[in-house]
């Protein structure tokens, strides 16, 4: 359950940096994603180029150049700012800029000061615990012909690669990654402690809806760098 955490914190910081409005001017992403550590980063700003709801920098940190994005704020050329942590993209394609970056670190942001402001801070010593919070979903009646997502976690083994069809309440949605939206949902039921089903699809629903997937049930998913989905469904089609 680490890898898969840690692969939703990084899905989560690139909406942090993309939003979903310019989700048009990026492309599908052809290479692993690697996770920057939390260390302090001091960085010169050598050229600025805007892309719209955020900004492409060229940057310079102990004599090594790297390019990385943010979120739109005012940034000045020659200045010195700093942040913390990251995640680097490889073979990255802009089609806002129609530039393929070799590397990029996406970034929430960047500030004047070494320290962090007291919000700041309290949102990166905290992340870990939000991503955990527990939220219980009112149980959830499951589809005609389908599996409760406790049968689907128990059943695992049985069910690889198999087409399910399940039932539950929208509890999280990231759209427009690897040219898929990641949604998860709960039913209120759960198998040692899994709760939450990760599903990739194209169709698009919003965060309380109570929706039935049909889908590819795939085991250990791996996207790369390091990160594995235990279990997700993917490709699925939204029943009405």
């Amino acid at each position: 359950m680490k890898n898969t955490i840690k692969l939703l914190a990084v899905l989560i910081l690139i909406l942090t940096v993309v939003s979903c409005k310019d989700k048009a001017n990026y492309s599908k992403i052809n290479s692993p994603l690697e996770t920057v550590n939390n260390d302090l980063h001091k960085i010169v700003v050598k050229e600025k180029i805007d892309g719209g709801g955020y900004v492409y920098l060229n940057v310079e940190e102990d004599g090594k150049d790297y390019w990385m994005a943010i979120a739109n704020m005012p940034v000045e050329v020659g200045n010195t700012y700093y942040y913390n942590g990251g995640m680097v993209m490889k073979d990255f394609i802009s089609k806002h800029l129609d530039k393929t970056f070799e590397a990029i670190t996406f970034a929430e942001g960047i500030r004047l000061t070494e320290e962090m402001q007291a919000t700041e801070k309290q949102v990166h010593e905290h992340s870990s615990e939000m991503e955990a919070t527990v939220v219980m979903t009112e149980k959830i009646e499951k589809a005609k012909g389908g599996n409760s997502l406790e049968e689907v976690f128990k059943n695992r083994a049985t069910l690889d690669k198999k087409n399910v069809i399940v039932k539950g309440k929208v509890v999280k949605v990231n759209n427009g990654i690897m040219d898929k939206n990641w949604v998860h949902i709960e039913d209120g039921s759960q198998f040692n402690n899994e709760k939450d089903l990760t599903i990739t699809t194209q169709e698009t629903v919003k965060e309380g809806d109570i929706v039935t997937f049909k889908g590819t049930i795939v085991l250990n998913k791996d996207f790369g760098a390091g990160y594995v989905y235990d279990i997700i469904l993917e490709e699925a089609t939204l029943l009405k």
